[in-house]
Order: structure tokens, then C-alpha cells, then sequence
């Protein structure tokens, strides 16, 4: 975990893309969402491996909002029931149940499929506003935390010192 929050801030303090940092924080919002165990889950969290985004915001944003977003089950519920009953889709989903393994991402859960189109439409708002707020941190806020008394105080911890220079212990590098 200490490894995602350092991923995470040396990220954000550092020069990486903050459109890097937004769409893992979006993915991670997705995959929070998505019920998981089963195939469609796993396929998601695949894809994501191999995507260029911060993985310690990506893994740090997925654990974090995985405690919330049970709280919407209901909502997901819902949703997954409306998209599922659309008539005109019926013979769609009826050929992608009969076709090998489909079967095994559980679209046909209500849950499952309500999460799912509720992580894909709020894929771009979340994109948006994360990018904004990454861009408004580094102009304005990290400049007077880096030049304040109390972070230089925090950064001069020993244990602080330790878990900065972690990765580095055991020969790692």
C-alpha cells in the first residue's frame, strides 16, 4: 500500500502527465465499480496492466473507492435492470449468452451490467475533473506546501526518511 501512495505523490509532485494520473484515476473508479469475480473483471484489471497510466494512482483510487461504491449497489441494480430489459437489444444479448465464455463476465447480472455502464459514463466527467484538479494543484497548492514549514519538518522525519528511501533497502534499485 505504502508502495501506491509513494507512486501516487511522486507522480503528482514530479513532472509525470497529469492525464496519466486522471485516466488511472478513472480506471480505478471503473474497476471499483465493476463487481468483481468474474471474467469481466478480470479482463478490465488486464487491460489496465498494460495501459500508460500511474498504476499507483490506478490501484490506489481502485482500493480506495472499492469501500464506497457497495453503497450504490442499489442504483447499479437498477440501471443494470433498464439496460437489460431493452427490447431491442434482447436479441443481442441473447447471441452474446450463447457464445462460449461471454457467459462467464455475468453482463446478464443486473448489478454487474448497471456498474459497468455506470463506470463507463462517468469515465470522462471523472477524467475531466481529476485533470483539472492535478493541474490546479501543481499551480497553486504544491508550490506553498513544498515551501512550508510543517513539510519540511514532516520530510525530515527519520521514519519519514525510511519509507521514502524503502525501495532502495535490500539492494533493490
Amino acid at each position: 500500500m505504502f508502495k501506491y501512495i509513494k507512486s501516487f505523490f511522486t507522480a503528482l509532485n514530479a513532472n509525470a502527465h497529469p492525464g496519466d494520473i486522471a485516466h488511472a484515476v478513472s480506471l480505478g473508479l471503473l474497476l471499483a465499480l465493476v463487481p468483481k469475480g468474474n471474467l469481466l473483471w478480470v479482463l478490465l484489471f488486464s487491460v489496465t496492466l498494460f495501459m500508460r497510466v500511474n498504476k499507483g494512482a490506478m490501484f490506489l483510487s481502485l482500493i480506495l473507492l472499492s469501500f464506497v461504491t457497495p453503497l450504490g449497489d442499489a442504483l447499479y441494480d437498477s440501471l443494470g435492470y433498464f439496460l437489460l430489459t431493452i427490447k431491442a437489444a434482447q436479441p443481442a444479448y441473447l447471441a452474446l449468452i450463447d457464445t462460449p465464455f461471454v457467459g462467464l463476465t455475468r453482463f446478464n447480472n443486473t448489478v454487474v451490467m448497471g456498474a459497468f455502464a455506470a463506470g463507463i459514463v462517468a469515465y470522462a466527467p471523472v477524467y475531466l475533473l481529476f485533470l483539472a484538479l492535478v493541474k490546479a494543484y501543481r499551480a497553486k497548492l504544491q508550490p506553498k506546501i513544498v515551501n512550508g514549514k510543517l513539510y519540511k519538518a514532516i520530510v525530515n522525519l527519520p521514519i519519514i526518511k525510511q519509507i521514502v528511501e524503502a525501495p532502495r533497502l535490500g539492494g533493490r534499485h
